[in-house]
């Protein structure tokens, strides 16, 4: 709890001014490595559905279940949040 004295000599303002600045020094290379992931994910997605469109007369291919892709499906993510949990985690809680 902060006391009268603390409040009034500004080291409230201090700590929040400096833990806002390291929050957005840290904001601008996250936003920028989501924009990249999002641009490659929306363009491997754009790409397959042009590759992959089926006319009428295509003949439609089984997809087998694959457990190396199923684990890359729920690996990969995990790993990109994992990534852009821990800079957020030393920034925010750092004293």
């Amino acid at each position: 709890m902060l006391t009268t004295q603390s409040r009034m000599n500004g080291s409230l303002f201090e700590y929040l001014e400096f833990t806002l600045g390291n929050i957005a020094t840290v904001h601008q290379p996250i936003l920028l490595l989501c924009a990249v992931i999002f641009l490659i994910t929306f363009g491997i997605t754009i790409y397959l559905i042009v590759e992959h469109r089926s006319g009428l007369d295509t003949k439609k291919e089984h997809f087998h279940k694959s457990v190396y892709i199923e684990i890359m499906w729920a690996v990969i993510p995990f790993l990109i949040i994992f990534c852009l949990i821990c800079p957020i985690f030393v920034t925010v809680f750092d004293r």
